[in-house]
């Protein structure tokens, strides 16, 4: 979860926002003294756009890629540059760190 939260530049609330759950249970699951309930990682997974299995097995955040080119998946048919999608990239942070 530690893997997801700073891919996304997220805090542990801004997480347990997602999931549905305190900022603590985000901490208990980072320390590995709890798991996190398949509803929670429904919820962040269907969030973020990713397989259960990203968040369920180990190195399951290791396939998910870096690079901005995996945005142009949820613009089919368009072509970008990678400037314009590393400019949308920076724009999506923004808009996450607004939200509240």
């Amino acid at each position: 979860m530690k893997k997801l939260r700073e891919k996304f530049d997220l805090t542990q609330q801004d997480l347990a926002d997602i999931a549905g759950v305190t900022n603590k249970a985000v901490s208990a699951w980072e320390t590995g003294q709890k798991e996190p309930r398949m509803g929670a990682i429904e919820k962040i997974a269907q969030h973020f756009g990713i397989k259960k299995s990203n968040l369920i097995e180990d190195g399951g955040m290791n396939d998910l890629s870096e690079d901005p080119l995996t945005i142009a998946a949820h613009f089919d048919g368009e072509d970008f540059t990678k400037e314009e999608l590393d400019e949308i990239l920076e724009y999506a942070k923004y808009i996450k760190s607004r939200r509240k």
